[in-house]
């Protein structure tokens, strides 16, 4: 049988195969093992408690994500690609130089073609010749900026500054020659009288005015100047 060797004076004794660790070493990773223990200690209880505290509140949180996604809806990609305009104003000059303005509460631009915009509450301002005003509104129209045509729906009204007016449901504008048209029922009232007719053409910026289809013209008595 073979003697083990017996350690000499001032060797730390080992035991098995491990490598010799000093007392040193030994008690750093004490101390280290103690501060991850204290750490534990703290940190686990207040994880737990904020996971305690989550799950109680998360019905209160739920409810403030719903309400936020009521006051902020989701656009699609259709919304962004709609182009809208508030109170949107377009101007421009006619065939024989004279001005015109377009206004409108809201335009938006069709997005397949750029040359049609959808007007809500359109009005436009024409100068005829001799210097008058004629207006033209509705609750709904389709502008064509090229072209300059102007179609007008729903509650169409058609104001002359020498005091006529005229109402119908649908016309059409020509804003570049100054000229209006229409095959809805349309009925007129100013100084001279009142009328009404199935249809009418406005030629000459409001200087002349055709009634279509079948019309009756009441006419007023003439007096002083209306004579």
């Amino acid at each position: 049988m073979t003697d083990l060797p017996r350690p000499t004076a001032g060797e730390t004794p080992t035991i098995g195969l491990g490598a010799r660790r000093s007392s040193g070493q030994i008690q750093r990773h004490a101390i280290r093992y103690s501060r991850f223990v204290g750490w534990a200690k703290l940190v686990l209880p207040l994880g737990a408690g904020g996971l305690l505290l989550a799950l109680a509140g998360w019905p209160y949180l739920s409810h403030g994500l719903d309400r936020l996604r009521l006051v902020f809806p989701k656009l699609d990609s259709a919304q962004v690609r709609d182009l809208r305009m508030v109170n949107p104003r377009f101007s421009g000059v006619d065939k024989e130089k004279r001005p015109f303005t377009l206004t409108a509460d809201t335009a938006r631009q069709n997005p397949e073609n750029n040359d049609l915009v959808g007007l809500e509450v359109p009005k436009a301002d024409i100068l005829t010749k001799e210097g008058a005003w004629v207006v033209v509104t509705g609750k709904t129209g389709i502008y064509q900026p090229d072209s300059h045509f102007l179609d007008l729906f729903g509650d169409v009204t058609l104001f002359h500054d020498k005091g006529y007016q005229f109402h119908t449901e649908q016309a059409r504008v020509d804003l570049n020659a100054g000229s209006a048209e229409g095959d809805q029922a349309v009925t007129g009232a100013g100084p001279a009288g009142t009328i009404a007719g199935e249809g009418f053409r406005v030629l000459k910026k409001g200087e002349t005015m055709l009634f279509t289809g079948k019309s009756k013209l009441v006419m007023n008595a003439a007096t002083g100047e209306a004579k």
